[in-house]
């Protein structure tokens, strides 16, 4: 298919180009969506294209939206001997698919949504999708039924986005982990600043004094002491609140982090949890980062946005992301424990180890992370492992603690060169 295009050199000249190839699928995408209809005596249906159409999750609703007969039928390929793709990738630990593709008709709305999937030359995983419908006014019905059945059925999963919705990769069920480890002040202002946002008498107080129901929290320290454990505490805590989770892709932009904040918005009052805020300010400018939430308009929502940020690194963020309230107005520090929150760790995990053993390991911690910990505890197995014992000795346990602690210190101060031998072949020498 060729573009015939004039110039104004001479009358007789013509240069020919071809038509884009995004151009040429969509007219073959909208000829199998045309067939299908034709097909199924429902000719009579315009053909849309909704670039944020939110309709990523359609296949979890179908029973609740009256639709449990319908199936994903297979579309005729794009080309000629073109073929369906699997997907082997597990994130989360769980087994994830792609989205179904094909041609879905949900008879009872009269919507027809037909979806196609390739990967780019990045090798990047894209969706395209048209829909037919007996009318617009009948595709916004199916849009407004599946947020209403949206907000019941995702209360108890976390939602992992990496920006567009056919990116989804899965719904983990909310649980909660070990007892969550915290100073009194901490868990103060988690309850009374993030807990009670979304309780009646808070939502009143914003309507009555007119201030946009939306509220900006940054979780802030050194890695290892449980920021994302913290975020697994108030997914609990609020069972009912929808909860997206963006997490770290490849190639993530300005439209992706615009399509995150409009689902967002649209299932108010919902929790958005940016994890590596650093990380997202490398995708996106600033700019375009604060103008997104500054435009957020809370009228006419079901509820409050509580926005959730976290960081390693709190003073390479740009000054301007903390200097506005609704931005981040609520900064909790989530330190390394103090000697107190060490030794009840220890007591924890080790309740066979001689409590003056313990007590001398949580003075000798000071400044060490829940996860330099963590290491102790391993460590000290792996030592009553080659011993060939079933349990730790107080010996173990110390050791552990005192290889722990000079690594540390070690890395604070900057690993040696030792261009001669690399460290790890340090052993062959030996």
């Amino acid at each position: 298919m060729f573009l015939q295009t004039v110039h104004a050199a001479p009358a007789s000249h013509f240069d020919f180009a071809p038509l884009p190839t995004d151009v040429v699928l969509t007219q073959r995408a909208a000829a199998v969506l045309r067939a299908y209809l034709s097909e199924n005596d429902i000719g009579h249906y315009p053909i849309f294209h909704c670039g944020d159409h939110d309709l990523y999750d359609v296949e979890w609703f179908l029973a609740a939206l009256g639709e449990a007969d319908a199936r994903w039928e297979p579309a005729t390929p794009l080309i000629v001997g073109g073929d369906a793709i699997g997907d082997l990738e597990t994130p989360e630990g769980e087994p994830a698919r792609l989205a179904d593709s094909g041609i879905l008709r949900l008879a009872n709305h009269e919507v027809v949504i037909a979806r196609w999937h390739w990967t780019d030359t990045k090798d990047s995983l894209n969706a395209f999708n048209l829909f037919a419908a007996r009318s617009a006014s009948h595709f916004a019905c199916l849009q407004a039924d599946i947020m209403r059945h949206r907000r019941g059925g995702c209360a108890a999963v976390w939602q992992i986005v990496r920006g567009y919705s056919h990116e989804e990769h899965g719904r983990p069920s909310r649980t909660a982990g070990d007892e969550l480890m915290l100073t009194d002040a901490v868990r103060r202002r988690v309850d009374g600043d993030i807990i009670r946002f979304f309780t009646d008498d808070v939502a009143a107080l914003y309507r009555d004094l007119r201030v946009p129901y939306r509220r900006g929290v940054l979780f802030h320290g050194p890695p290892g002491n449980g920021k994302t454990s913290l975020i697994r505490h108030i997914g609990v805590q609020l069972p009912e609140i929808p909860v997206m989770i963006l997490r770290p892709a490849g190639n993530f932009g300005t439209d992706h982090f615009e399509s995150v904040i409009r689902r967002w918005r649209r299932q108010a009052p919902a929790v958005l949890v940016i994890e590596d805020l650093n990380w997202l300010l490398d995708q996106v400018n600033v700019s375009t980062f604060l103008n997104a939430l500054d435009g957020i308009d809370t009228a006419g929502l079901n509820g409050g946005l509580l926005l959730i940020a976290t960081t390693n690194y709190p003073e390479d963020l740009d000054p301007a992301i903390n200097n506005r309230p609704g931005r981040f107005d609520v900064v909790i520090e989530v330190p390394s424990p103090d000697y107190a929150l060490r030794l009840a760790f220890l007591r924890r995990h080790l309740p066979a180890v001689a409590a003056t053993t313990l007590e001398r390991v949580a003075r000798e911690t000071d400044r060490l992370s829940f996860a330099h910990l963590q290491e102790i505890l391993r460590l000290s197995g792996l030592h009553a492992i080659h011993a060939g014992r079933a349990a730790r000795s107080d010996t173990d346990v110390t050791d552990a603690a005192r290889t722990v602690r000079a690594t540390y210190d070690e890395a604070i101060r900057g690993f040696p060169q030792k261009p001669e031998m690399p460290f790890g072949l340090l052993p062959l020498r030996k």
